[in-house]
This record gives structure tokens, sequence and C-alpha cells, in this order.
């Protein structure tokens, strides 16, 4: 705060105090000193605290803005400007912590809206949720609720269910189990993850894939927060594709021992045709017999390519570490090749996978490479992120072809081949949680590249887990 003297007479040595000549240098909220009131213009005043300093017995009115008459005094003028000094910190301090308190008083407010905002948005969204959310207790009991679980079972979600053992509701062959999850679930304070049968309105029954996730506060686990989505139809279709699936394999097995009856007693026929024919047999019938043994023997090599094909299907995993650029020189040290190789490898890419699978894939796009008649194959290792990469470049024509016809099985452009080799390259791939990348038109010749997942390490962590936890994934 500023303290100004403004006067004739020179003003107290003893107080620190501005002088000026006139009230316009006066700022505002200031505290003046003044010996001739004639000087202040009173209709200007801003806030200023005016007292006139004198001796003398005041006989004149005094215009309205004068504090007070004070005399001549050092001390009394100091202490004076000291009390205002103060009583304008106090009042500066207090207007502060007013304006804090609005502020908060704000914020506060603008928070409550948010939280009643949110709030009515969350429960929108687990009202209208098409999965099942739901609480239970330690003792497997309905803590909470959505409405989508009670239009499963046919009960009011907001009434009758709250308080109900969620048991009540599981299939017979399930509740061990179920009752497993919900104790395990506030033993170790880890999600959980299976499948169970709920028993729903109208006497149906559906599979559900439940996820639950302990709720704690401060280190006490007080709730299951469970979500539940209705998997009935994926898993009846997966039963479905199984049994067509093995089906089918059935069929191939039965496909194959019933061709190769007939395919030997031909055989057999044709050599005793040629025995007794000797050197009296014809050059027509010669070709016809050539022929002939052509068509045997594609057919018995189609066989044999299924039976292959069948083999890699069932064929297990073994996850393992791989050196993808030493397995590939392995691979090629045991192949031969009748054009030049080169190979591109840069750092050594470790992948956990299964060896026997990628080398299945691999074989299967060299094979074809070669066979499109390339002057060279190039060969490039590296690493994409999560990935190992094995390009394989040929120079050869290219592929005309859309994508999913090169893939689809029995499908090849020469006909004394089966076409089965991309399609055992890819079911090897996918096994292993890879893929198969494909540039028909590289200009010239095609690329085709074998992307192969690094770490499978978890997966193959969670899978005895899982057994042994009777289909529980932690």
């Amino acid at each position: 705060m500023n303290i100004f003297w403004l006067g004739d007479c020179p003003s107290p040595h003893d107080v620190e105090m501005n002088v000026v000549n006139s009230f316009d240098a006066v700022t505002e909220d200031a505290l003046v000193f003044t010996d001739d009131p004639s000087r202040v213009r009173w209709d200007a005043l801003r806030g200023q605290r005016v007292y006139l300093v004198s001796d003398r017995a005041v006989s004149d009115a005094l215009p309205e803005g004068i504090a007070g008459v004070i005399p001549d005094d050092a001390v009394v003028i100091e202490a004076i400007a000291t009390l205002y000094s103060e009583m304008r910190e106090s009042y500066d301090l207090g207007d502060r912590f007013m304006r804090t308190l609005d502020e908060k008083e704000r914020a506060i407010a603008e928070q409550h809206r948010t939280l009643v905002r949110d709030s009515k948005r969350y429960n929108a969204i687990i009202r209208n949720a098409t999965d099942l959310i739901f609480l239970l207790g330690p003792t497997g009991r309905i803590m909470f609720c959505n409405e989508t679980f009670g239009d499963y079972v046919g009960e009011d979600a907001s009434i009758s269910l709250i308080g109900r053992s969620f048991i009540d509701y599981v299939s017979d062959d399930d509740k061990e189990s179920l009752l497993e999850i919900v104790k395990k679930g506030f033993r170790t304070g880890l999600p959980a993850k299976t499948e169970a049968r709920l028993d729903l309105a109208g006497g149906r029954t559906g599979t559900f894939s439940l996820m639950s996730t302990p709720l704690a506060e401060e280190g006490h686990i007080y709730a299951l927060s469970v979500i539940g989505r209705d998997i009935t139809d994926i898993r009846s279709m997966q039963h479905r594709l199984s049994l067509q699936a093995r089906d089918l394999t059935l069929m191939m097995n039965g496909l194959s021992h019933e061709l190769r009856n007939p395919l030997t007693v031909i055989g057999a026929y044709m050599k005793r045709i040629e025995k007794e024919d000797g050197d009296q047999i014809s050059s027509r019938r010669s070709t016809a017999l050539t022929g002939i043994h052509a068509s045997i023997k594609r057919i018995e090599d189609m066989i044999l390519r299924i039976e292959q094909y069948e083999a890699m299907v069932n064929m297990t995993t073994s996850y393992a570490e791989v050196d993808l650029a030493r397995l590939i020189r392995d691979i090629l040290s045991t192949v031969r090749s009748p054009v030049p190789v080169i190979i591109d490898a840069g750092e050594n890419i470790i992948a956990l996978s299964d060896a026997d699978h990628i080398r299945c894939a691999f074989v299967r796009i060299f094979e074809n490479a070669v066979e499109t008649g390339t002057s060279e194959i190039r060969i490039e290792i590296s690493r994409d992120r999560s990935h190992g990469v094995i390009r394989v470049r040929d120079y050869g024509p290219g592929i005309p072809d859309d994508l999913e016809t090169i893939f689809a099985p029995l499908y090849s452009t020469d006909p004394m081949k089966t076409g089965l080799g991309l399609t055992e390259a890819r079911i090897a791939m996918a096994k292993i949680g890879s893929t198969i990348e494909v540039i028909p038109q590289a200009n010239p010749g095609a690329v085709v590249t074998l992307r192969i997942l690094l770490d499978r390490r978890r997966s193959a962590r969670e899978r005895p887990l899982a057994e042994e936890d009777k289909g529980v994934e932690v």
C-alpha cells in the first residue's frame, strides 16, 4: 500500500511517505495525509482514505471525504499508517480467501456435474449392455446385476435377483467349477476366465464366457465383478464344424483306402498285360499303358499329399527357441536346388515357436518358387516388431490368379501337381499363430512372406494352467 503526503508544509521526517504536489498523482486505495483540504478533489476519490493533519482548531465544515483530523505528530501519523496497512492486508487476504473458496465451490460443482453426467452414462451403458454384468459377494450371492441378466433368466434384475445365489442359475455339471472360481477370486485376488452353462428362461440352456475381476478396497476384496458373454451360437457352430471336420477326415481316410485297392488291382493287371505281350506290344498300346501308369501315379501322389496334409493338421505343436536363420540354412542343406539361392540374414532372430511347422511351410513355399522356372531365389530374414519375417522371392512369371485361389486345396496350374503345397503351408502357419503374405506380381516374379510370431510364451504357459484349473485362465 502507498502512503502519500499532499500539502504546503513539509511531510513529517520520521514517516516514509510519497510527497506529491497534486492529487492526480495519488494511486487508488492509498492512504493520504494533507494539511490543505482544498488541494483534494473530493469528487475524484477512488477508494483513497484521507486524513487532515493540523494542530489548529478546525472551525470550518470539513468535506465528507475526510476520514478524520489528526495532530501533526509523526507518531500518530505512523500509527495510523501501520493500522491502515494491516487493515488493507487483512482485507486483501480475506478477499483472496473468498475468491479461493468461490473457485473451490465452482470446481466442486463442476466435478459433481461431471460425476452425475458420467454416472448416467455408465448406468445407461450397463443397463443397455448386451453382456451380463453383475457383482458377486464372498458367498456367491448377487449384489448387483444389469437388466440383461434379468432378461436372460426371466426375472426382475433390480428386485428379485439381488441377494440370490448365482449358482442357482448354473447347470448342475458346472456348479462345482463355478464355486471354485468364486473362492479362487476372493482367495488370490486374480482375474479368472471360464465357461459355464446357465439355465435360462423358457427352459433354455445357454453357454456363457465369464470373466471375473476382484474388486478391492483398503487391501480387502469385497466383491467380484463379472462380465458374461453369450457364446451359445459360437459353441454350437464350433461343435458342428468339429463334427464336419471329423466326418471329412474319416471320408478322406476311407477314400484313400478305397482308391488304393482298385489302383493296386489295375496296376497288377497292367503288369500282367505287359508280361504276356512281351516284345510284341504295339506302340499304341504302349502309349496307352504309359498314360495309365502316369494317371495312377498322380492319384497315388494325391493320396499321399492328402495324408500329409491330414498329418500336418493333427500334428501337435511344441514351442521352443528357434533360430530362424539357422533353421533355414539347415533346411536348404537338405534340399537340392537347381538354381542359386541367396540368403540375406542380419541379426540372429530367435522365435519361441514350433520348428517343424515352420520347416513344413518354408519347404512348400521353396518348392513352389523352384517350379516357377526362376533363375535364382532370394531369401531375406528380418524382424518386424513382434514377428520374424522370412521372404522368399523368385524371378518367374509371377502369380496370375487371385490369392484365395492359389491357397485353395487341389488347385494347381500344372495338371500333374496335386495343388496342396500352399494349402499345407498356410495351415502350418495358422497353427503357430503366424501368417503368409503374398505379392503376386513383384515385377518380375513373386514374393511369399512367412510372418512368424516371435513370442508364444504366454499361451504356452497358460495351457497347463487352464487344464489344471478346469478351464480357468488366469
